[in-house]
């Protein structure tokens, strides 16, 4: 009531606004537990925001500057009360940072410092998460703070994250929603003897994690990173399994990828093994992704067997009936006309 009679006629409706706000807020139990206390939190809040103050009546308002410092310094001391710039925090909260990577809000902070600090201030960030790393790769946080590691420090610098991960079983960790970014960022910063350590120790796993949600991705940056005998030895299990790899929802994405931009000398023999395969391309072009592969295909093969899987698809029964099969048959006329079309006008010169 006090509160109401240092209002104009015209600020009551801005005022019955909030205060309606702030009913929904202590339904859903965010605010305090009496509407008028929720409804003075709200306003106190309100006060410490310039842009949401401007809304205020003038009356109300009170100084931004000092409020608005206050709040500044009560977020930026939330984990550590020195900036980037100042010395390094005590060894006690060092000690306690870690935890800070598991929260929403602390995951982004963490990271922020990590790309204003400079590298021994890094290095020393980084050490918090010593023991925590299984953890934190399975965090729906912390996973994004041991990523800006890997990204920020030096391969040497983050190479407890690899000998951490070792113990834990890294074909777990890739097949994981949020390890497998982790594991992706390995192979992308590390340096050779570490990729060779991380793919290898995945190596096994490579025909399970390539037909696996998350674990593909992962199989995909293994083959993009990894040194050339690794890379070999990737693309000769999938020779092996080719079949089953084409026939697989996420194997599929990683052989059409291989495909689109590998170097010739892994394109070709893979995409002679589709072709070989018995009844294989048959059966891919009953679906979107399999038409894709064998389009891929049709264009690495040598002339001979490129005109052998083009007679074996066309005369593929029920071919007319699928989709996919007549748009594949529609693109293999269309490639056929034009090549011919070419020929006569070479013919012609």
């Amino acid at each position: 009531q006090a509160f109401l009679q240092h209002l104009l006629p015209a600020e009551l409706p801005f005022f019955f606004l909030t205060a309606a706000s702030s009913m929904q807020l202590v339904c859903r139990g965010v605010g305090r537990a009496l509407p008028a206390q929720a409804f003075m939190l709200r306003m106190e809040h309100m006060r410490c925001s310039p842009a949401l103050c401007a809304y205020l009546p003038v009356r109300l308002r009170t100084d931004l500057e000092g409020r608005a410092a206050a709040c500044a310094s009560e977020q930026s001391s939330s984990y550590c009360d020195s900036s980037p710039s100042d010395s390094e925090p005590s060894a006690g909260k060092l000690e306690e940072t870690w935890r800070v990577a598991f929260k929403a809000s602390g995951c982004r902070e963490f990271q922020q410092r990590l790309e204003a600090a400079d590298e021994e201030s890094c290095v020393v960030l980084a050490n918090t998460l010593r023991g925590h790393i299984c953890d934190a790769v399975k965090s729906p946080h912390a996973n994004f703070v041991v990523q800006k590691c890997i990204e920020v420090l030096r391969p040497a610098a983050f190479q407890f994250i690899i000998d951490e991960l070792m113990g834990d079983s890294l074909g777990h960790v890739a097949e994981h929603k949020f390890g497998c970014r982790v594991v992706m960022r390995l192979l992308e910063h590390s340096l050779p003897h570490q990729v060779c350590q991380v793919v290898g120790v995945i190596m096994p796993s490579v025909p399970k994690l390539a037909r696996h949600r998350y674990g593909n991705y992962v199989v995909q940056s293994m083959i993009s990173n990894s040194a050339t005998e690794q890379r070999c030895l990737i693309l000769e299990i999938f020779r092996r399994e080719i079949a089953m790899m084409c026939q697989d929802h996420f194997g599929s994405s990683v052989v059409r990828t291989v495909l689109q931009s590998g170097n010739d000398s892994d394109r070709v023999p893979l995409a002679q093994a589709i072709s070989k395969s018995s009844g294989l391309v048959r059966q891919l072009m009953h679906s979107q992704r399999g038409q894709a592969i064998v389009k891929l295909v049709v264009g690495l093969i040598e002339v001979p067997e490129r005109r052998r899987l083009l007679d074996e698809v066309v005369k593929t029964s029920g071919l007319p009936a699928s989709k996919y099969g007549r748009i594949f048959r529609l693109h293999v006329e269309q490639k056929a006309s034009s090549q011919l079309l070419v020929a006569t006008v070479h013919a012609g010169a």
